[in-house]
């Protein structure tokens, strides 16, 4: 079962619905939100990496394709290519493996493009027979200002448990 839950976006006054205690989180918004200036989004070519080095174990960055829509990772956080078992960086998101977590994680990127602002969600879901329990942080980028083409996702994900079924006779 994969639940959505989306615990925060972008108000149209451009307000962040963030409500997070991980200041790492809340530090790389606040970075977003200020290289964006008075654009809807900033550009990735705004960012410098080395910027917020506190987070890179944390950040993982990806492509928007258009026509169709794809989504393919330039670079996979060291904490969730640990957490997964495999590398992801240079791969797209149809490569996933596991077909529940590949159309889990498409359907959230393509949530963060069709609502043109910041995600945050927190949240436990089961995938594969794992429970993963995360916060994520979705920051949209688009070199015209306006056509988002880069994704910069902040995750902290636990280590995924096997998950436990009981099973009743009825």
């Amino acid at each position: 079962m994969i639940r959505e839950h989306v615990t925060g976006y972008m108000n149209e006054d451009r307000t962040a619905l963030i409500s997070s205690t991980d200041e790492s989180l809340l530090r790389l918004y606040r970075y977003w939100s200020g290289r964006r200036g008075r654009a809807s989004f900033p550009s990735s070519a705004d960012i410098d990496l080395a910027d917020f080095a506190y987070a890179q174990s944390h950040v993982s960055i990806i492509e928007v394709q258009r026509d169709p829509v794809r989504f393919r990772y330039r670079h996979v956080s060291t904490a969730l290519t640990a957490h997964l078992g495999y590398e992801m960086t240079g791969r797209s998101v149809e490569e996933i493996p596991e077909p529940s977590m590949r159309a889990f994680t498409r359907r959230f990127y393509e949530q963060a493009v069709q609502r043109r602002a910041p995600l945050h969600d927190v949240n436990t879901v089961l995938i594969e027979r794992y429970s993963w329990s995360y916060e994520v942080l979705i920051l949209p980028f688009a070199a015209d200002g306006e056509t988002i083409d880069t994704l910069l996702i902040y995750r902290r994900t636990e280590p995924p448990t096997a998950a436990s079924f009981a099973l009743t006779a009825e």
